[in-house]
């Protein structure tokens, strides 16, 4: 968007045609401090928060999990969250132009963007499960109360025997009849398009496209309305979760020698610390760029954020925990089968709104509530990829390049992720390109901001702008995480197995461009130098 000649808020100048062509277009910018802050706390209450949970699966890991999640929350999250944040300040770009503070850093923006792209995917998927629950709640009942007698493998009903190849009720309605899921994961391909989720991808999707159309000021006016709507589904369940019977089981059953055994929980945390404060996927960089140009007190949005981010993800984790624990009670199992990775959380969330009163009410409350947080955050990822096309001309056919966009998320959502094995391209991708890249990006962004550009040229460029300085505390993160974050991301890619190389070749491919300007940045300088020396 061009730069207005006025501070209107939420409308373009007027007189756009009359701007040149050949110098960087700037983004408008809010006016309105309340406005802005509750746009970028907003994006902090997405459907991550409620929906992705990596332990939920296995309640011996959850509650150690959780402890070091909201460590390294605090120490990783929240100044990471900061400087990406900062950076869009600082330089009013795009996540790929913004890094030009360090040119040989430029490509982290590419990194961050690849991220961007394979998190929209994953989360359009997530928006057509969100409907399809949405719609099977208006049913005379909820159709995953009982066991159905199509159902393969066997459903096992409420307080009978639950063996090793039965599933829950909600369980097997889920894979069977929402998913249609293949039973043997990817042997002999992915399985036949299911048509009725794949209508679903397109329905969302027109709508992800019809928020994105009208830009950033569109979204902002979804903000107040989702941030509330989940805010109350949140709290009235947790008012009620704990008076299932079994809900405390996740405190008596946890194991804490987890964390010593086993390194996987602490890169799993570290990843979705990064994940819940949406680190690394160049909306904070994005939405940094909108910040008013009058005083802004950065530190108190940035904070806030990290309360909305915790708050939502901490209580929806207690309540599947409390569920979950409910489940093994019904049973009498140490186990219940749920398949670790993103069907877990749908599950618990569908065994939830089944045990209350009024199942039908808040199950199609609850699902429209999580179809809402699906698109918004989806279209917030969009937004962040339109948002790297610069130039005028650019921008007077952008319908056309979001028309394009979503059209190709669609494609090729319905032929892998709407098939009946795209349960497991989603837990692929939700595993390795969502997830890993986000600890090397962040890493990166604090080696350049501290080490490249410098830290206290970086801090007075943030006072300039916002009229505050940032704080020791998140000058001593920036400095001392960088080698802990790159760190784990090396551990993380040196997993075995054919899907780890597989996923590991993914995220390569995802940060070649990051590797290749670098190198290309360092020959040319030697060069130049050479030559430079040549002639003296």
């Amino acid at each position: 968007m061009s730069e207005s000649v006025s501070t209107r808020t939420k409308t373009l100048s007027d007189s756009r045609d009359s701007v040149s062509t050949e110098g960087p277009l700037v983004a408008d910018r809010w006016s309105n401090n309340i406005s802005y802050r509750q746009l970028v706390i907003s994006s902090c209450i997405g459907i991550l928060q409620l929906w992705w949970h990596p332990y939920l699966y296995d309640l011996q890991k959850l509650l150690p999990f959780i402890f070091l999640y909201n460590l390294f929350s605090v120490i990783v999250g929240y100044p990471m969250f900061y400087l990406e944040l900062a950076l869009g300040v600082v330089t009013k770009k795009s996540v790929l132009r913004c890094w030009d503070l360090a040119p040989i850093a430029r490509g982290v923006g590419f990194a961050m963007l690849a991220c961007c792209i394979f998190t929209a995917l994953a989360l359009g998927a997530v928006s057509a499960w969100c409907l399809a629950l949405f719609v099977h709640s208006f049913h005379s009942f909820l159709p995953w109360l009982h066991c159905a007698a199509a159902a393969r493998p066997a459903c096992s009903a409420r307080h009978r025997p639950l063996d090793e190849s039965s599933e829950t009720p909600a369980q097997s309605f889920f894979f069977n009849f929402v998913l249609d899921l293949k039973r043997n994961g990817l042997e002999g391909g992915l399985g036949n398009i299911v048509w009725e989720l794949g209508i679903y991808y397109i329905i969302s999707w027109v709508l992800i496209y019809l928020i994105a159309v009208k830009r950033i000021y569109s979204y902002s006016k979804l903000v107040l309305f989702k941030d509330v709507l989940a805010y109350f589904v949140l709290v009235c369940f947790g008012l009620g979760a704990f008076r299932l019977h079994g809900s405390t089981t996740m405190f008596q059953v946890c194991d804490w020698t987890v964390l010593l055994n086993n390194m996987q929980i602490w890169r799993d945390a570290v990843e979705y610390s990064l994940i819940q404060m949406t680190v690394s996927q160049g909306c904070l960089v994005m939405l940094g760029s909108y910040c008013p140009k009058q005083q802004h007190k950065l530190g108190t949005t940035a904070l806030l954020a990290f309360a909305a981010s915790k708050t939502s993800s901490m209580l929806s984790a207690f309540i599947l925990g409390a569920a979950h624990g409910a489940l093994l009670k019904d049973f009498d199992v140490n186990n219940t089968n749920l398949m670790a990775g993103p069907s877990s959380t749908m599950v618990m969330w569908s065994d939830y709104v089944a045990r209350i009163p009024g199942s039908q009410f808040w199950s199609g409350l609850f699902f429209f509530a999580m179809f809402v947080l699906a698109i918004s955050s989806t279209a917030l990822l969009v937004q962040t990829i339109m948002s790297t096309l610069t130039g005028h001309s650019i921008r007077k056919i952008y319908w056309a390049f979001l028309i394009f966009i979503c059209f190709l998320f669609g494609l090729i959502g319905i032929i892998t992720l709407c098939t009946q094995g795209g349960l497991y391209i989603l837990n692929f991708l939700m595993e390795w390109p969502v997830a890993k890249p986000r600890t090397l990006g962040a890493g990166m962004a604090a080696v350049v901001v501290t080490y490249m550009f410098g830290q206290t040229t970086f801090c007075e460029d943030v006072y300039f702008a916002v009229g505050e300085y940032p704080g020791v505390f998140m000058r001593v993160c920036w400095a001392l995480t960088p080698i802990f974050l790159i760190g784990m991301f090396v551990a993380s890619m040196c997993a075995g197995g054919a899907a780890a190389r597989a996923g590991a070749l993914l995220v390569a491919l995802a940060l070649l461009p990051a590797a290749l300007i670098m190198l290309f940045y360092l020959v040319f300088k030697c060069r130049v130098r050479n030559i430079v020396g040549n002639e003296k």
